[in-house]
């Protein structure tokens, strides 16, 4: 009787162990949801300090507040790579198709210029084309998949001419290597690298298994195989700010006030300009009109649309610069970028070139959301980049020294750590497009009466829009995201336009996949945030 006592005892303390368990993940889950939904939803006053913006290239143009005039065709809130792309597309496009009417733009940002995500990730042009395709091609079917892939593999190109028109844009190509740690992981990724040769032909990807791994990319015995393919990396901050000061000494018509945040945007009341600018937008600084109005705030847009806080949440992503060890090998000179695959996560890693000594550059090295205490559910719907936590950044310190001892030897040193707000949708694809007008503070017989303007900077009606939720894949999303919602903007969407520098040319359906990032009912609850959990 003893013995059955004891294994029921046993049992009964395993059971319990259990529903503890499950009561505490469904707690901490529940804590999430109300996280979602109750934000604060706007930056911190007092980020980490990013290495990215240290020794900024145009210190003067960082707390720039120009005078707000009283109405502007754009408001365009954030200043980051989405905002960025949007003005430049804006202000050349309506330059080149009615330029007897240059339109007022304004750029309202709640802190520093380029201070948000743009300014703190791990500046890596990186899509996984063979994770992408596979993934997309299971929900969207195989034409939009690759619509979507080679979207994103175009920012590499696109980013670069942007790039080399700047004094400071620094864009580059690299070869970028996934390793692997678990032999399942390895050969899901190396049958997925084959069937895209198939499907996207185009794409140059190999697979390389352990032995060949060691002794091509100096791994030591802990990879078990690894898939190498192109991708991009560059210093985000400084790309970003120099298209800012070229747009600033361009175009008069353009006006940026920085530490200025979007309190609300209401209807104008004004009847006598209601119809030309129907948006009232509210600030510390003082209100202006507006005909349209965009939101680039990636993470933070739920602040100024509640309807999207239970789609689009923000989410910290913590990032390292770090010195490499003496021996790390074999030597790239910022040639190389990587990512180390493992379980349910991965790092990335770029390599800045070498130093004017001769010295390797340092690694960026980002990553560790599952490291966290709570498994990265304390990592999700979180909006202040002010702090940083110690789980992640104990795994990224050793991360690489891991994959390449003995390679890597003694030296390494943490130049910086520093945080970043990610913003992730449901359906993991951003919104991109007109806000509908059920989530619009102009009621939708009143929009439908706007007046489109005849001959001036664009076709269209009236409106706010959306480029935001990039789910943490900004620098392949954001820029032509950017791009493409500015040309909607425009009302230039049906036209065959010219390529210029840092927009492709022909119709934007052709190289943009509008309809799936398109903002509508049925689309806000495929990106409902309970999606991604599932019933816990």
């Amino acid at each position: 009787m003893g013995a059955v006592i004891s294994y029921l005892q046993g049992g009964i303390t395993t059971v319990t162990s259990a529903l503890r368990t499950l009561s505490a993940l469904n707690a901490k889950y529940q804590s999430l949801l109300q996280r979602v939904h109750a934000g604060p939803f706007s930056p911190a006053e007092n980020p980490t300090v990013s290495y990215w913006m240290q020794n900024p290239p145009f210190p003067e143009i960082g707390d720039i507040q120009d005078d707000l005039p009283a109405e502007a065709d754009v408001v365009i809130i954030g200043s980051g790579i989405t905002g960025a792309a949007a003005a430049k597309t804006v202000l050349e496009l309506s330059s080149s198709v009615s330029p007897a009417k240059a339109p007022q733009v304004v750029v309202l940002e709640a802190r520093q210029l380029c201070s948000g995500a743009t300014a703190r990730n791990g500046g890596h042009i990186k899509c996984v084309p063979h994770e992408e395709f596979a993934q997309l091609r299971r929900t969207l079917g195989e034409e939009k998949a690759r619509k979507i892939v080679r979207m994103k593999m175009r920012h590499l190109e696109v980013l670069q001419e942007v790039g080399a028109e700047m004094p400071w844009g620094e864009v580059r190509e690299v070869e970028t290597v996934d390793v692997c740690l678990e032999r399942g992981v390895f050969e899901k990724l190396k049958t997925r690298a084959d069937e895209l040769k198939e499907w996207m032909p185009e794409c140059e990807i190999e697979a390389w298994e352990a032995d060949e791994a060691r002794e091509r990319f100096g791994v030591n015995q802990h990879v078990v195989g690894a898939v190498s393919y192109k991708a991009g990396a560059l210093w985000p901050y400084r790309l970003v700010t120099s298209t800012w000061n070229d747009l600033m000494k361009r175009y008069p018509n353009l006006a940026v006030s920085t530490h200025t945040m979007v309190s609300s945007i209401s209807p104008n009341s004004d009847a006598a300009t209601a119809d030309s600018t129907p948006y009232t937008v509210h600030t510390p600084r003082g209100t202006l009109r507006a005909k349209h109005v965009l939101h680039a705030t990636n993470g933070y847009t739920g602040h100024l649309n509640p309807a999207l806080r239970g789609c689009l949440t923000g989410v910290i992503g913590h990032m390292t610069a770090q010195s490499p060890g003496k021996s790390f090998a074999p030597v790239c000179h910022g040639g190389r970028s990587w990512s180390v695959i493992y379980g349910n996560g991965y790092d990335y890693v770029t390599q800045r070139p070498d130093g004017e000594d001769g010295s390797a550059g340092e690694l960026m090295l980002g990553g560790g959301l599952f490291r966290s205490k709570d498994e990265g559910l304390d990592q999700i719907g979180v909006w202040d980049d002010g702090r940083t936590d110690a789980f992640p950044l104990m795994h990224l310190r050793g991360s690489m020294a891991t994959i390449f001892e003995p390679r890597w030897g003694v030296g390494g040193e943490l130049k910086g750590a520093w945080t970043g707000i990610m913003g992730f949708t449901g359906d993991m694809l951003p919104f991109v497009g007109s806000l509908p007008a059920e989530m619009d503070v102009l009621v939708p017989s009143r929009k439908s009466k706007t007046k489109r303007i005849q001959g001036g900077f664009e076709k269209g009606a009236s409106g706010q829009w959306l480029a935001a939720g990039f789910n943490g894949e900004g620098m392949v999303w954001a820029w032509l995201s950017g791009v493409a919602v500015a040309i909607m903007m425009l009302g230039l969407e049906e036209e065959d336009l010219e390529k210029a520098v840092g927009r492709p040319g022909g119709r934007l359906d052709e190289w943009y996949p509008m309809e799936e990032v398109r903002v509508d009912a049925a689309r806000l609850r495929r990106a409902d945030l309970t999606n991604m959990a599932g019933e816990v």
